[in-house]
């Protein structure tokens, strides 16, 4: 229903709704950001981490991805997707070979110019039957 023809008290049954709104996710927003500060982002949670050194191989299973364009400078584009950028991978550790597909999680220009890139891997998905 348009606003025009809304009576009085809908319009400010839906305005206390949308500031009580707006102050959840300003508490949100605030808790993330103190998260942020602070390096709290549930560390106890993640599996543990250890050091490796050893040769990666990449295969990007991807064609043609769709995305959205949020934003645009001289210096470059910002871009939404909506699916993941999937990846087989394999390496050796402890000398044995390893092969994983994952999806592509973050990514982050180091301070020596190059890349780290975060991927989390997936269970294999099962064939499916006929």
């Amino acid at each position: 229903m348009k606003d025009t023809y809304k009576t009085k008290a809908q319009l400010i049954t839906e305005l206390d709704r949308a500031r009580r709104q707006i102050g959840e996710l300003r508490s949100e927003l605030d808790a993330l950001k103190s998260k942020k500060k602070t390096g709290s982002d549930s560390l106890e949670s993640r599996p543990p981490r250890r050091e490796i050194r050893t040769h990666l191989e990449f295969i990007a299973d991807f064609d043609v991805i769709e995305a959205r364009g949020i934003n645009i400078s001289e210096g470059g584009i910002c871009f939404e997707l909506d699916e993941d950028l999937p990846f087989e991978m394999r390496f050796e550790l402890d000398g044995k070979l390893h092969q994983h597909r994952a999806n592509l999680v973050w990514v982050k220009r180091s301070s020596g110019g190059g890349y780290l890139f975060g991927l989390m891997f997936v269970r294999p998905q099962a064939a499916s039957s006929f």
